[in-house]
């Protein structure tokens, strides 16, 4: 309690305390609100931003794509055009020629006459004829296929596109062909140029090397020498001008479908003067810009794409950045100001095959999310890719040795047939080892169970409420018999279309359900095993076909439509078993009814699928942990990338208008709060008023005064209070009578026990003791009583519980045992058993006394001692400086009748020599409690003893008194009440 007036004066009251806690929690209140409606106005502007954008970044992805599978099938085509021709050069090497004999009109004549007998000679014709390797993508397929490419090139209107502006495109797309087919046979050549030397170097090696020969080797090593520098310059500049014809033909297909772009753009939507789009190709050239389509789009964020840390974050897309690295650093959009303007800027990545771009990615992420999951799995991988190399560069040789032959078609091929179906094999235990070992397949068993149960519950409910609807219905139509409750036609009614309403929902419910059987669109775990699954099967389709449509809607419906995943699962096998059967070059299998080939527009002969499928499978999915970031996932993800899309969005005015909403926010906060503090202000005072009289009163209590009277407060917490405080005074008043009484009764007890220590046997022995009562009386006990002849009986004891009901067993105890010692027993046994046998009838059940006696002969040294259940004493050997643990045990007296109770108890004799000390104390001494809680310990009380076993008994007991305060945090020796666990009391005898 505050004494000090001035403190009282300066230190805050009740009403300024709870007017702060008010407005603290008032303003926090509405902070907290402004913060949470701040956020929401931020992700309502992030969302609706994102939906307006979605659709246009969706249409500009597969423009970018569109745009890239137009000017690479056109380039392709020209490529094709150079390569037949080519190509016919080459394949004809793999001709057979035939030997037939003459036809036509003269070899049926010749024929005729040697039928008859005429001397007619009729000669042989050789023919040269196809054979499978010479077959290659025909002319005729090839103008198809520039069919259906110039097809796509429609204008605004739909009508196809004019001859000139074709012809112009299409002359661009030759050069750029050309160009690249030079730096490829640059190339190539560079490579058997390398060969040829290293054959001419080997040869004039030679020690016997004819010098005629020599000097034409090393004229034709010159020669090549100087090819190859041609051709190595030749590599760059027809690199350049293919990446420069690949440009410029991007640009010109950009310019004749400017107008539908444009249209289509604003259909879905796009805001261009908030929003601007911009597509670059993977080295950093632009290839879309929004802003040259829309004239509102052309400022948007004109200033920030000329400021240095912009133009710096845009230039880490490009270069030697890998691809993975820019994904995972630009994940996240980026905030710009700009004079006074604030944009967001957000990166994606585009892809040219995205179905094997969103499988490489989630690939990569599981990997590196579950490492230790796909560990095994991917080392059986590794081991297997290792196997299907060897199978295939055996079917490599296999197939150069038939092309060299070129009598028969791989198809029919023994040794291609057995090396294919090995390959099979691999690639069946491949998925056999992924079905065993990813590690979802407890979480797919799971979410079927889940779906199965929800169906069936959904089916039981629809039933069950049918079922039901039923029973109203014939409850309306039938009225009920004598006895049975009655229900009006209304309430029926009302309960049969309650019913009817939730059977809708249920049967809502159920489609919906059923619409998301096999549905993987949410299933993380589903497309991590797929892309495990079908990474090769879709890059090998994607290298082999253009596709007819672009996009990420393609792997959408995959993981959406379980029947979509069944077809193009079918044809993957397919294109393998074409790949693998060797049976054609250019015409694919037949499909199952119901599935078509509908992947895209064939470009790659058989013979050139199936080194790339060589590679897809001979290459480990993940490459060592010492090689991180390689092996096909990686790759694959890298070949891929086409680019960038950059999307520019202007925030200004979302952000201007959060802004004043949380000023005017705050403005409404603080007029609240200060209305709030005035209101919990006037409040205060008026309950305060109340409390100062309570408080004043319960001052004059503090200064002893206990005739006090708390007025009635009414019957709010205040009044409970008032009332509450009167039956404190009550109960304190009560309990000072009763502390009086304790203290009297203090007093009485320690008359009881000996006034001073015994001094008949000084010469012979000295003694000590304590006692500490926990509640101020108390069950323990000790005693000293002389018996004469130079002996002294020893007492000590503890009854059952604490506090007065024990105080008084022990002093009837007392008595009983001083009357028995007076009146001449002297064996230890029978005075307890004559104890006993009091107590036992007197004193209840609960109650008991475990009680230590003992009787010291000074003339012999001898002390003859009997324990009846108390704590084993104490001795401190003077002769070996030991303290040692003396044998006791028993019944407690008062716990059984005599004749069990005898059996229990045993007399022992102890002989003290000099400096020995024998020391008993009671159960409090060692159970006595530290205010954490912790006992005091037998074993210390034996360090304790052992260290001061020199000291006379007094101050021994000092001692131990004084660890025990320090201990427990008490003081043992004030009266009344202490926060003891137990009473205390301790004897001790020191043999002189």
């Amino acid at each position: 309690m505050i004494k000090n007036k001035f403190l009282r004066a300066v230190l805050p009251g009740i009403r300024a305390k709870l007017s702060f806690f008010t407005a603290a929690l008032v303003i926090s209140i509405l902070g907290f609100t402004s913060i949470i409606h701040y956020s929401q106005q931020t992700k309502a502007l992030e969302e609706k931003l994102e939906s307006e954008l979605k659709a246009p970044l969706e249409y500009v992805n597969s423009v970018v794509l569109d745009l890239e599978n137009l000017s690479r099938s056109m380039i392709l085509i020209e490529e094709f055009k150079v390569r037949v021709k080519e190509k016919k050069k080459q394949l004809s090497k793999f001709k057979r020629t035939v030997v037939q004999k003459e036809g036509g009109l003269f070899g049926a004549l010749k024929a005729f006459g040697q039928s008859i007998g005429l001397n007619v000679k009729r000669g042989n014709v050789y023919k040269s004829v196809d054979t499978y390797f010479t077959r290659y993508l025909s002319e005729k397929e090839i103008q198809e296929f520039e069919s259906k490419v110039r097809n796509e090139l429609r204008k605004e209107n739909g009508a196809p596109i004019d001859a000139p502006v074709y012809e112009k495109i299409r002359s661009i797309a030759e050069k750029t062909a050309l160009a690249r087919i030079r730096a490829e046979t640059s190339k190539t050549r560079i490579e058997e140029i390398t060969e040829e030397i290293k054959f001419l170097d080997t040869e004039l090696a030679k020690a016997d090397l004819d010098p005629k020969n020599k000097k034409t080797y090393l004229s034709d090593k010159d020669k090549l020498e100087k090819e190859r520098k041609g051709a190595e310059k030749a590599i760059p500049e027809g690199e350049k001008k293919a990446a420069s014809g690949e440009t410029a033909l991007t640009k010109a297909l950009q310019n004749f479908f400017r107008g539908s772009f444009k249209d289509r753009i604003s259909s879905l939507g796009l805001l261009p003067d908030k929003i601007r789009i911009l597509a670059y190709d993977r080295v950093g050239k632009e290839t879309l810009d929004t802003g040259l389509l829309f004239s509102q789009s052309s400022e948007t964020g004109k200033k920030l794409l000329s400021q240095a840390d912009f133009t710096e974050s845009r230039k880490g897309l490009f270069g030697d950045t890998d691809v993975l690295e820019v994904i995972q650093n630009k994940s996240e959009p980026e905030s710009y100001e700009v004079g006074g303007r604030q944009y967001e800027v957000v990166y994606r990545p585009v892809f040219r095959n995205p179905s094997t771009a969103e499988r490489s990615r989630s690939m990569a992420e599981e990997i590196a999310e579950n490492p230790k999951d796909w560990s095994k799995y991917l080392e059986e991988d590794r081991k297997i890719s290792a196997e299907i190399a060897e199978i295939s560069q055996r079917l490599k040789t296999r197939m150069s040795e038939l092309r060299k032959d070129g009598k028969a078609k791989p198809s029919s091929d023994k040794e291609f047939k057995n090396l294919a179906l090995a390959y099979r094999q691999m690639l069946k235990k491949r998925d056999t080892k992924l079905e065993q070992l990813h590690p979802y397949g407890s979480v797919f068993e799971k979410n079927e169970k889940k779906w199965n149960d929800d169906h069936k519950s959904l089916k039981d409910k629809i039933a069950a409420t049918s079922k039901e609807i039923l029973e109203w219905e014939k409850m309306l139509k039938f009225p009920p018999k004598e006895g049975e409750n009655k229900t009006s036609p209304e309430e029926i009614q009302e309960k049969i279309r309650v019913l009817e309403s939730q059977e809708e929902e249920y049967k809502d419910s159920l489609i919906r359900l059923e619409a998301t059987k096999g549905d993987w669109g949410n299933s993380y775990e589903h497309k991590a095993e797929d892309a495990f699954f079908g990474l090769r099967e879709a890059a090998l389709e994607d290298f082999t076909f253009i596709p007819f449509k672009t996009g990420p809607a393609g792997i959408r419906r995959y993981y959406k439509d379980e029947n979509e995943r069944k077809s193009a699962r079918v044809k993957w096998r397919l294109l393998r078993e074409w790949v693998l059967s060797g049976n054609s070059e250019t015409e694919l299998p037949k499909t199952p009814r119901g599935i078509a080939w509908d992947s895209g527009i064939l470009v790659r002969s058989r013979s050139e699928a199936e080194e790339v499928m060589w590679a897809l499978d001979s290459t480990p999915l993940v490459a060592p942990g010492e090689e991180e970031g390689k092996g096909l996932v990686y790759d694959l993800l890298r070949k891929d990338l086409l680019g960038y899309n950059i999307i520019l969005i202007d925030r200004t005015e979302g952000i201007r208008q959060m802004k004043s909403n949380r000023e005017e926010m705050i403005r409404y906060t603080g007029i609240i709060g200060t209305i709030a503090i005035l209101l919990a202000y006037g409040l205060a005072w008026f309950v305060v008023r109340r409390i100062r009289v309570i408080s004043k009163n319960a001052e004059t209590i503090g200064d002893g005064n206990l005739n006090v009277e708390f007025p009635p407060a009414g019957y709010d917490e205040i009044g409970i209070l008032s009332e509450s405080l009167n039956d404190m005074v009550h109960g304190l008043k009560e309990r000072e009578e009763m502390k009086g009484e304790l203290l009297a009764a203090e007093e009485i007890q320690k008359r009881l026990l000996p006034e001073k220590l015994p001094s008949s046997l000084n010469d012979y022995v000295e003694f000590g003791a304590f006692y500490k009562a926990m509640t101020g009386v108390g069950g323990d006990y000790y005693d000293f009583i002389e018996l004469g002849g130079g002996k002294i009986a020893i007492c000590i004891g503890d009854v059952s519980n604490h506090g007065v009901g024990p105080a008084i067993v022990m002093a009837l105890f007392r008595a009983q045992i001083q009357a028995i010692l007076r009146k001449g027993e002297r064996d230890l046994k029978k005075i307890l058993l004559e104890a006993n046998a009091y107590q036992y009838e007197d004193t209840p059940d609960h109650i008991f006394i475990t009680f230590f006696l003992a009787i010291f002969d000074s003339n012999t040294s001898r002390l003859e001692y009997i324990s009846a259940g108390h704590v084993k004493p104490l001795f401190f050997d003077a002769s070996d400086g030991k303290i040692k643990e003396l044998p006791a045990g028993g019944l407690p007296i008062g716990m059984d009748e005599n004749s069990f109770f005898e059996t229990t108890i045993e007399r022992r004799v102890l002989t003290l020599d000099s400096g020995d000390i024998f020391f008993e104390y009671t159960d409090g001494l060692d159970e006595a409690r530290s205010p954490s809680s912790e006992m005091y310990t037998r074993e210390r009380l034996a360090k304790l003893l052992h260290a001061n076993g020199e000291k006379r008994p007094e101050e021994l007991i000092k001692t131990i008194v004084m660890d025990v305060e320090s201990h427990t945090q008490q003081d043992l020796s004030a009266t009344g009440f202490s926060n003891l666990s137990d009473d205390i009391a301790m004897i001790a005898i020191r043999k002189r």
